[in-house]
């Protein structure tokens, strides 16, 4: 048996998938959550025995509760928050509602799977929140997701400070474009290639959060090198206004 157990969110596609297997390969006995059950038997079965599944849709609060309850009553010395999505377009356009419910899934429930996670984490155990690289920049045309995301890499950032006397390591990992549907999903499938610049499939941004894992320094990090050296310009060597204009012209949100 092994003492290694992880609980991943959003598991059934994309960065989610791919750290189910990644950690699988590693010996951890892995929970995989999504909303999509068949997906998540099919990752499963692939995976092998020892993995199990959990389907829940984390904007609903009923059974974003059962997985809280799962997190309370089944010790995990590894929690990935994965899930999350993105709508991009001009804010005013996009109805509320759809907004309210992304910043649901993306900061509510995040909040509240950590804080059950963190109320019974050990010593040596981790939290993973992903973010995203656009929590360093302002993102016209994504505007309420790259709010969402700097939240969870302050929020993250700060849980690294509390739990760090404790032993419990807390990082915020910052995938720049990768290679999944997130982009046309985004976009409403407006917009289904991805945009121009480095993209990095979800493989690159696990191994750089496994590895980070494994030295347990860093309060955050950006995954793929061409990211960080792009979020260094942009944030220490262009004025704020300057960055703001280029990103709301480079912005996938803002095209028709």
């Amino acid at each position: 048996m092994t003492n290694k157990t992880a609980l991943v969110t959003g598991a059934s596609s994309g960065i989610g998938a791919v750290f189910a297997r990644k950690l699988a390969q590693d010996g951890y006995a892995v929970t995989c959550v999504a909303r999509s059950r068949d997906k998540l038997e099919d990752l499963v079965k692939e995976l092998g025995q020892g993995h199990r599944i959990l389907a829940a849709d984390l904007s609903d609060s009923a059974q974003l509760q059962q997985v809280v309850n799962d997190l309370e009553s089944t010790r995990y010395s590894l929690l990935v928050n994965n899930a999350g999505y993105g709508i991009y377009g001009r804010f005013e356009e996009i109805p509320f509602e759809l907004q309210e419910n992304m910043m649901f899934v993306n900061m509510n429930a995040l909040v509240r799977l950590s804080h059950a996670f963190l109320t019974n984490a050990r010593a040596g155990d981790a939290l993973i929140n992903v973010s995203s690289v656009l929590s360093r920049l302002p993102y016209p045309g994504g505007a309420v997701y790259s709010g969402t995301k700097g939240f969870v890499t302050n929020f993250t950032e700060s849980l690294w400070y509390e739990c760090k006397e404790r032993g419990v390591y807390a990082m915020a990992l910052l995938p720049g474009v990768t290679d999944t549907n997130f982009h046309a999903v985004a976009t409403g499938n407006r917009i289904t290639a991805l945009q121009s610049g480095p993209v990095y499939p979800p493989e690159v941004v696990v191994n750089d959060a496994l590895a980070a894992l494994k030295a347990r320094k860093a309060p955050s990090m950006i995954s793929g090198p061409k990211y960080r050296l792009l979020t260094f310009l942009a944030t220490k060597l262009t004025g704020r206004k300057m960055m703001i204009n280029l990103m709301g012209k480079g912005s996938a949100g803002l095209k028709k």
